[in-house]
């Protein structure tokens, strides 16, 4: 078992299958030692289904919110770990930029993101966490 895979065990943590792409799009490009990914939403099923369909300020709650924003990094891992075979390849994430659905007077979107970057700590470690950015946006 490989080091990651570890301490996703020992978090309760179960990565995901990759998704299906849903448009005419490659989930992962990789270019030498980097990996690029497209953009996923948190999922649950089968059948598969968006985990959190709503808005924040409206009928989703921060909570909701950072549960997607984790949800949805598990979908990434899941596409990586397909594309690479091991997520021990992985030595860092450099950029994780999070779009989320909120009313125009949401204003926690880094708020909602901590729950992607937490699961990125817990894993990779603090010193590894990549650099941010949180977009609210009217629709996805």
């Amino acid at each position: 078992m490989s080091t990651i895979q570890e301490r996703l065990s020992e978090l309760g943590v179960t990565v995901p299958d990759p998704l299906p792409a849903g448009g005419l799009y490659t989930s992962i490009v990789i270019d030498g030692d980097v990996v690029y990914t497209s953009g996923v939403v948190a999922v649950e099923g089968p059948p598969l289904k968006l985990a959190y369909a709503g808005c924040l300020g409206g009928d989703l709650s921060l909570d909701d919110g950072r549960a997607s924003a984790r949800g949805a990094l598990l979908s990434i891992l899941g596409n990586l770990k397909g594309a690479l075979g091991d997520l021990d390849r992985v030595e860092r994430f450099l950029r994780l930029v999070g779009y989320v659905r909120a009313t125009p007077d949401f204003t926690d979107a880094p708020k909602v993101m901590d729950g992607a970057s937490e699961l990125l700590r817990d894993v990779w470690g603090a010193e590894r966490l990549p650099a941010r950015t949180a977009v609210g946006v009217a629709a996805l």
